[in-house]
């Protein structure tokens, strides 16, 4: 199938302007910034500082020019053409589909991953519509505390809604392919019962209505592959969150919008609040595993790029619908829980480098590859471009006045998106009112632009250090996302931030050496250092976003009436679940956990325990030894029911005497 199979008659021309009026973007402010350098002749630091302002500008044009559409497209309100949506009859007609809502797990909070089921499980038995859904909690959970809290709570969600037969629970034993190997699995195993999944993350959360919907796009668009529903940041209180959720809310439809206005049926997967179509997923998006080590070879980290370019490839289209309300998650708590989850994603996006040239890959498919690595790839370029601007000032015929006005240009390009989403709100006289009132909404753009502003040279610092972590052979580790509220304490900030507040100090010292001017030009990024640590620290507390919420600062309307589904979550999350202190412990002693987790365990393939620490841990166990157990001999007892019957009338008998 071609590109053009799919997509409207204007997808050429959207897809031209866009890309057209960046490259001229580009070529002019290069074609500028070369004037300025070559008064004198062009030297070879100053080659080098054109060269990486070429590359960023580039970057910088692109997401300019994406929400300038997204703008014109949100402003028209006209929906964007490609997709065939229900009239009337059809939305009101009984699915004749069958759906598989999954969620991954990894050594999470169950009581917040159990919540997020049952709000959106809640929320689609609401609709009428829950027999053509069942829903699938897929662990990977390797610690054994996790594991066991996650069947009791899985076994407490079946009881309160009556979900026996319709939410499932399984845990893998062996953790190939993380997430990616996860999904394959469920798949391989259950995927033909399915003719649709709606993957989700483990704090995302779906209204029953935009699931339904998105049941019904799929019936009503054979070709389609993937339909991504963009997810707005909801539920954290710190100030870190909030303005994530605030930013997010603001401009990230203008991004949207702006994306799928010109990718068509070309857009992206982000991995999770995405409906994709099971048999052509598992017959054309298996994953290679890439050859040589981490990190650039191995298991592919981020799967989501790669799946949506190997279902165009297939012939499917992949469509990214702004249109789909209803779609949520859950922000990072403070900067360095935000740096922790980039710095798994920088790893991943680089891998992609070694798959721009496969074969049979559509161009946009291509240069999604491109931008992702871009993405992480412009932190150091816009590093080596500042200190190669160090090096030009020495050159006493450097233009700084003219290089000031071209910078502000780029300043202008990365700020105007954030006031195209602020005018569709302003102009929204009741949308206004829910973010806390005209007022107060342009004050929030106002601070929430400066604090970005002052954290971005700290982001740029730490995904520098990813890039070229990654390039000298550093790899990621596989932990779960911190996702609570949590004060982040002031030796921690100083821990992490002494590098990024050293580097302050010494740029300000070489600028002000060079010329106070020059210190003036660098003062945003300079600024931002110096403060890292009190800002990291700051932005982390929950009391200071409360207050802000208080005074109607980063207000987002499911706030100020939150979705059913959302509040749903909300108050589920806050119940106290019983701790497992001790996995096996509580298996052993507690009759309900025992046979719970053997009716589990017969359920799953065959994998066997780990034969040596499957003996050592019977030593200890059967044979009276007081050693206690090491993690992985606890893991082993659990996956051996002969074991743990075993060990459970061994404490039964003691109990008894």
């Amino acid at each position: 199938m071609h590109a053009h199979s799919f997509s409207p008659e204007t997808a050429g021309l959207r897809r031209g302007c866009v890309l057209g009026l960046a490259a001229l973007s580009t070529v002019l402010a290069t074609w500028e910034m070369f004037r300025l350098l070559s008064a004198q002749g062009v030297t070879v630091p100053e080659w080098v500082m054109g060269g990486f302002f070429t590359l960023c500008f580039a970057w910088i044009a692109l997401s300019f020019w994406t929400a300038v559409a997204g703008f014109l497209q949100l402003a028209v309100g006209k929906r964007l053409a490609g997709l065939r949506w229900p009239d009337e009859a059809e939305a009101a007609a009984p699915l004749k589909s069958r759906t598989a809502v999954v969620m991954p797990i990894h050594n999470e909070d169950p009581a917040s991953v159990f919540a997020n089921v049952q709000a959106t499980y809640e929320s689609l038995a609401a609709t009428g519509r829950l027999d053509a859904f069942d829903f699938y909690v897929l662990s990977d959970s390797t610690r054994v505390e996790a594991w066991v809290a996650e069947e009791l709570a899985w076994a407490d969600l079946c009881r309160r809604v009556g979900g026996q037969g319709r939410i499932f629970y399984r845990r893998r034993s062996d953790n190939r392919g993380k997430k990616a190997g996860n999904l394959a699995d469920f798949c391989e195993r259950w995927g033909k019962r399915y003719d649709f999944m709606v993957v989700l993350d483990a704090d995302s959360i779906m209204s029953g209505e935009t699931l339904v919907k998105m049941a019904q796009l799929m019936e009503l668009n054979p070709r389609a592959g993937i339909l991504q529903a963009p997810p707005r940041c909801v539920g954290r209180a710190t100030l870190f969150a909030r303005l994530q959720q605030f930013a997010g809310r603001l401009y990230g439809p203008v991004v949207a919008a702006g994306a799928a206005a010109w990718q068509f049926g070309e857009s992206n997967y982000w991995g999770h609040n995405a409906i994709l179509r099971v048999a052509a997923f598992t017959e054309h998006c298996g994953l290679p595993v890439l050859p040589g080590q981490q990190p650039f070879g191995g298991h592919i980290l981020s799967h989501d790029f790669v799946e949506a370019a190997l279902m165009r490839r297939a012939g499917y289209t992949v469509w990214l619908v702004p249109e789909l309300d209803g779609s949520y998650e859950q922000p990072p708590p403070h900067l360095l829980a935000y740096a922790q989850r980039d710095r798994r994603w920088c790893q991943g996006n680089l891998q992609h480098l070694r798959l721009v040239v496969a074969g049979g890959l559509h161009p946009v498919s291509r240069g999604h590859f491109l931008m992702g690595v871009m993405s992480y790839v412009a932190s150091p370029l816009w590093l080596l471009f500042l200190l190669a601007g160090l090096v030009a000032a020495l050159n006493p015929t450097f233009d700084a006045e003219g290089a000031l006005g071209l910078m502000g240009v780029s300043l202008a390009m990365l700020l105007l998106p954030k006031a195209f989403g602020l005018a569709l709100a302003l102009a929204r006289k009741e949308e206004a009112a829910l973010m806390g009132g005209r007022g107060r909404l342009v004050l929030s753009v106002l601070v929430e632009s400066v604090v970005s502003m002052l954290l971005a040279p700290v982001m740029m610092l730490f995904q520098s250090h990813f890039v070229f972590g990654t390039l000298l052979g550093y790899r990621v580790s596989w932990t779960s996302q911190q996702r609570d509220d949590e004060d982040l304490p002031w030796a921690e900030a100083v821990r992490r931030h002494a590098v990024h507040t050293l580097v302050g100090v010494v740029l300000a010292a070489v600028a002000l050496a060079l010329s106070p001017g020059l210190l003036l030009w660098l003062s945003p990024v300079v600024a931002g250092l110096l403060l890292s640590i009190p800002m990291s620290v700051w932005t982390a507390r929950a009391s200071l976003g409360t207050w802000a919420a208080r005074h109607g600062l980063f207000l987002i309307p499911e706030e100020s009436t939150p979705p059913t589904v959302v509040a749903r979550a909300l108050e589920l999350a806050q119940r106290e679940l019983e701790p497992v202190e001790d996995g096996l412990e509580r298996v052993l002693t507690d009759p309900r956990a025992h046979a719970l987790h053997l009716a589990l365990l017969e359920s799953l393939p065959v994998t066997g325990a780990a034969p040596l620490a499957l003996a050592s841990a019977r030593r200890k166990l059967l044979e009276g030894q007081r050693e206690p157990l090491s993690a992985q001999e606890k893991a082993a007892v659990l996956m051996d029911a002969e074991t743990l019957a075993e060990a459970a009338q061994s404490r039964y008998a003691l109990q008894a005497s």
